[in-house]
């Protein structure tokens, strides 16, 4: 009634022509928007976006954070971690739900960040429950790295507070700080594992860690983690079954990063040490850590040293009284493998398939520096080698389903890869491949042999994709050449290569008829990497796609996609010259 009434007054009002009522603007009336008066799953929302993306596998630390330009891999990632921790600090509120985001991606690239985490989780261990992703991007076993961690331990021990409650790991971390404090005064002792059991204890924090990243040393001057892997393979029996702490229950994927600053030192032109035959990360020293992760399917590794044997009863005599299998495959929970920069030659891959015995995924980039292994194999004998990778790949990559290989030159070393010239053979019947990439040297062996084989019967039936990457390896040489070529030569060689390109795409045009028709009844998309692209174009005058229009539209007919694109072409330094003709590692 009241309302009525005040209506009928101001209509009146109106009607007398006394004036229009004050108009009052409708966001007058609201109490001014605020960030936290937000609904929390919104602001939740929000701060995800904060979260920076997980580091690549080979990446090196970051240089101080004033430093760093905005193109650099670390730049988003220390930016976004600043943007949260300062949100953690507006208000209770905030810090509830900012903190999460926080934790969420964590990495550890020098000394005090890594005591810091250490000290926040004895304190606050329910912080550990948000972490998914943690990378530690110090060597452990490095000299310096164990004397700062000592002197931080020794600087910040005697502070430390530990929760209250059951945290059985929380009791462990006190007992290993109990200890450090009375053997310390009483022994000389270098106490070089203070590193690695401490980020052993970090992950056991970490109830919910998905992926973990850990780099690891690359050469015999600096031990691997031995102590560290033992303590990990024990911790999970430490827990009651079925414990909600119970640590690396979650965790699926572990990346080994070869210590990219020694890699670097190593290939830089100033360096005058003395370095060794064999270098590289030893995947196979790492069993106990493989076995540490039940529910482990994926591992990655960078500048890996090719060896992928099973040598664990050699060095580590006491692996099977921890349940380990000496003589078994010891990567057989590994479904899927990525190396990057390896250093694996053909019959290293051979090994790594019959210790993955569950394989579905083979990802291989080989780095460009060779490595000497004698008696391998005879370079002037063209019988076929018992570990070649095609004998793998027939006989140990039963659930294989994505195959992307390379090398950028194994001249005379072809029977380590298959028979007639060092082809795959056996890819022809793996019926579980469905993603190839492939050089075509390894399909076809030798150029001759391209005028006498059809491209679709050298392809396993149930392909879904396919790359084909344009190279042989009689071009290797070229490598180094390429960055400094003209436009006269590069020229010459696009002339020089007509009879090639013409029958390159006679093959390739047969291919498009013969697809859907004779095999290939799944295949989605197909891709042509051109390695040296002055092979097919020339700079504003023919385009890389101008030759391929043809068999593009007859794939596209049959319901297919193609592409053609190049790789980008690198300097090379003078010392690589002598590499490309020479077998990796052999």
């Amino acid at each position: 009634m009241a309302v009525t009434a005040k209506m009928m007054t101001i209509e009146k009002k109106d009607s007398d022509g006394e004036g229009e009522p004050p108009v009052t603007p409708a966001c007058a009336s609201k109490q001014p928007l605020k960030l936290e008066s937000m609904p929390p799953e919104i602001l939740t929302l929000i701060l995800e976006y904060l979260i920076p993306e997980q580091p690549e596998i080979g990446e090196t630390r970051p240089v101080a954070y004033d430093k760093l330009m905005a193109d650099e891999p670390w730049y988003h990632f220390t930016r976004c971690r600043r943007g949260l921790n300062s949100l953690c600090r507006v208000s209770r509120r905030m810090a509830a739900l900012a903190r999460p985001c926080l934790y969420r991606t964590i990495a550890l690239w020098n000394e005090a960040s890594m005591f810091l985490l250490f000290r926040t989780l004895l304190e606050k261990p329910e912080y550990g429950v948000w972490t998914r992703f943690l990378s530690c991007h110090l060597t452990l076993s490095r000299k310096d790295v164990i004397r700062e961690m000592r002197r931080l331990l020794v600087k910040y021990g005697p502070t430390l507070k530990f929760a209250t409650g059951d945290n059985i790991t929380v009791k462990r971390a006190k007992d290993f700080i109990e200890l450090f404090r009375t053997i310390l005064p009483l022994t000389s002792a270098n106490l070089d594992y203070v590193p690695q059991i401490i980020l052993y204890l970090i992950l056991t924090f970490l109830t919910r860690l998905e992926v973990h990243l850990l780099q690891v040393p690359i050469c015999d001057d600096e031990e691997e983690y031995d102590v560290f892997c033992r303590h990990m393979s024990v911790a999970r029996a430490l827990y009651p079954e079925g414990a909600p702490e119970t640590p690396f229950t979650h965790v699926h994927t572990l990346q080994l990063q070869g210590d990219p600053e020694l890699l670097s030192h190593f290939e830089d032109e100033d360096c005058n040490c003395e370095i060794p035959e064999i270098w590289g990360t030893q995947p196979r020293r790492y069993a106990r850590l493989f076995s540490a992760f039940p529910n482990l399917t994926t591992l990655e590794v960078s500048s890996d040293d090719g060896i992928w044997s099973n040598e664990l009863y050699d060095w580590d005599p006491d692996f099977h009284h921890i349940g380990g299998d000496e003589t078994g495959p010891y990567l057989k929970g590994i479904r899927h493998i990525f190396l990057h920069n390896s250093g694996a030659c053909p019959t290293d891959l051979y090994h790594l398939l019959v210790n993955a015995p569950q394989l579905e995924t083979l990802y291989m980039a080989p780095c460009r520096d060779g490595y000497d292994r004698d008696n391998m194999v005879d370079e002037n004998s063209m019988e076929l080698h018992p570990e070649a990778l095609d004998v793998a790949l027939s006989q140990h990559a039963k659930h294989l389903r994505n195959l992307d290989v390379s090398w950028h030159d194994v001249s005379g070393f072809e029977p380590l890869i298959g028979p007639e010239g060092g082809r795959l053979a056996s890819l022809a019947t793996m019926g579980t491949l469905e993603k190839l990439c492939i050089q075509m040297a390894m399909l076809y062996g030798t150029p001759a042999n391209v005028a006498t084989m059809d491209l679709i019967d050298l392809l396993p039936p149930n392909l879904i994709e396919l790359a084909l990457e344009d190279w042989w390896w009689h071009n290797a040489s070229l490598l180094y050449e390429l960055p400094h070529w003209d436009a006269r030569r590069k020229i010459e060689h696009y002339t020089s290569q007509q009879k090639y390109r013409a029958s390159a795409l006679k093959t390739l045009s047969q291919f498009a008829r013969d697809v859907r028709v004779k095999r290939l009844h799944k295949l989605k998309k197909v891709k042509l990497v051109c390695k040296i692209p002055w092979t097919w174009m020339m700079e504003d005058a023919v385009p890389l796609e101008f030759h391929f229009e043809d068999i593009k539209n007859m794939l596209l007919a049959k319901g297919i996609d193609f592409e053609v694109s190049s790789d980008e072409i690198e300097e090379l330094k003078p010392e690589d010259e002598g590499y490309f003709g020479t077998c990796p590692r052999s």
